[in-house]
């Protein structure tokens, strides 16, 4: 086996890779692509940024595995600096024993590439991937999940994931219909009520130029984030996109701080059903505001009517921010691992901005 470039004249032998994954029980979702598109690219002039798939192949040919990595700009502290997320790092070995070295040595062919790699999301700490990769002396933390319930009866009738057997159902349906689920989450939401919910945020029409000044103001507060200047905003989150709702906040006039939400209704999640779910997806202030954008974004979402709102926050002060404004901490499936190029830069984590915005963005939300 080798390692190449993916070319469109291996999109036969990738689709013949996925299906055999998808008959060995792997989930759905983790399929390598079979066309050649390029991700969002890093908007900058001296590092355009790409996005390179990599194919591990046997004679044939036959696709045994890949990875792709998608290079970015981050904040390292002192310094702006190219970095790449590693993703979709597929093997034969999840279906077939005979295979089950490969998973390391496409790890190492990634690094042997770009030194400096982060993988994100991953279903969790506890499972394969960021096992893995703790093994190899990479650093792995959880990104912290919180929620907070609008609507407690269509919650507690709603939530898949606490749904599991016949007595949590019978539980949580006798909460909804006493009234009981709806007093506590009242009585526990306006422990959240702050002096913010005076201050009314900004419709987004454009990042520009205003992001680009709040940008070089925040990242000196982070030791480790992306690059949220107004160009790459502008790729993430695009005007007039139907997804994305951007909101801005000002103090003393000027922009201080800003939000994207996207409200989604849920088909069949495997966690949340058919639930209305809203999602603080991305957020930037300096630490002093972070209180105010939250409380902002939470009340956004509340007017839309959702029934519940969730996030994945890194830094402990968007971490205290999300608490103060009454939500709830629960277990995340959402995992953050740095490689050891890395981890000078990363320290304890505590430095750490990381969210839902980041990696492949807001998939599956």
């Amino acid at each position: 086996m080798k390692l190449q470039p993916f070319t469109a004249d291996l999109a036969g032998a990738v689709r013949d890779f996925n299906t055999r994954l998808l008959q060995g029980g792997v989930d759905p979702e983790l399929v390598f692509p079979d066309f050649q598109k390029p991700a969002f690219p890093s908007a900058t002039k001296n590092h355009p940024g790409l996005e390179e798939r990599f194919l591990m192949v046997e004679e044939g040919p036959i696709v045994r595995g890949g990875f792709i990595l998608q290079h970015q700009d981050f904040w390292l502290g002192a310094e702006q600096a190219s970095i790449a997320h590693f993703r979709l790092p597929l093997s034969e070995g999840l279906v077939d024993r005979k295979y089950v070295s490969l998973g390391m040595q496409l790890v190492r062919e990634a690094l042997q590439r770009q030194p400096r790699l982060f993988a994100l999301g991953m279903g969790g700490r506890q499972n394969p991937l960021p096992r893995l990769l703790a093994a190899m002396k990479w650093q792995v933390w959880d990104v912290p999940f919180y929620f907070f319930v609008n609507r407690p009866a269509r919650f507690l009738r709603g939530i898949r994931a606490l749904r599991t057997n016949w007595w949590r159902r019978a539980v949580l349906d006798a909460a909804a219909f006493s009234g009981l689920g709806w007093a506590g989450s009242r009585l526990w939401n306006l422990v959240g009520q702050t002096a913010a919910a005076n201050q009314k945020p900004d419709a987004i029409e454009s990042w520009f130029p205003w992001a680009d000044p709040l940008w070089s103001e925040c990242k000196q507060r982070y030791s480790f984030l992306a690059v949220r200047d107004g160009a790459t905003l502008d790729l993430r989150y695009p005007d007039g996109s139907g997804r994305f709702h951007r909101r801005m906040l000002r103090r003393n006039g000027r922009p201080a701080g800003w939000f994207v939400v996207v409200d989604t209704v849920m088909q069949e999640h495997k966690q949340f059903g058919n639930l209305r779910v809203g999602t603080i997806v991305d957020v930037l202030a300096e630490p002093g505001v972070a209180a105010a954008v939250i409380e902002a974004a939470a009340r956004f979402l509340r007017a839309r009517n959702v029934d519940v709102i969730i996030s994945n926050q890194m830094h402990p002060v968007w971490g205290e921010a999300l608490r103060a404004a009454g939500f709830r901490r629960a277990p995340s499936n959402f995992a953050l691992a740095v490689s050891p190029g890395l981890k000078e830069f990363c320290g304890d984590g505590a430095g750490i901005h990381m969210n839902r915005g980041d990696g492949d963005g807001p998939i599956h939300l």
